[in-house]
């Protein structure tokens, strides 16, 4: 689900910077002093890119959870509804079972009968 695509969005300012770093006379301005700056834009650069991607993470990581929120709610509703077929069966089956041992009962007393009634006729 997750994708390595990454999307890089700079602001103007930010591009202006980074080309300011690309241009010839950049060096000139490192020579008169201001280079102390750049070490700092380029560190606030690189920082923002990295909370950009952060945030990115961290939406994505959402999503992915939103969704297995949902799957999960519709994994529930689906088992609550077979709770309660379920639950309905129950009483039903309950009677049959108990129709079925009591008739259970019944033909092996039948049965009882008969064999007894085998094991006499071959007596006589």
């Amino acid at each position: 689900m997750m994708s390595c695509e990454l999307d890089f969005q700079l602001t103007t300012t930010e591009i202006h910077d980074i080309l300011s770093l690309l241009r010839p006379d950049h060096h000139s301005a490192i020579d008169s002093g201001t280079s102390s700056n750049e070490p700092k834009r380029v560190r606030m650069i690189s920082n923002r890119e990295s909370a950009k991607r952060s945030r990115q993470r961290k939406k994505r990581h959402l999503e992915e959870l939103t969704d297995q929120l949902n799957h999960l709610r519709h994994q529930n509703q689906d088992l609550k509804n077979r709770l309660t077929w379920f639950m309905y069966q129950c009483p039903t089956l309950l009677r049959e079972n108990h129709r079925l041992e009591s008739e259970c009962v019944h033909l092996r007393s039948k049965l009882s009968n008969l064999c007894q009634l085998l094991v006499n006729m071959q007596l006589q």
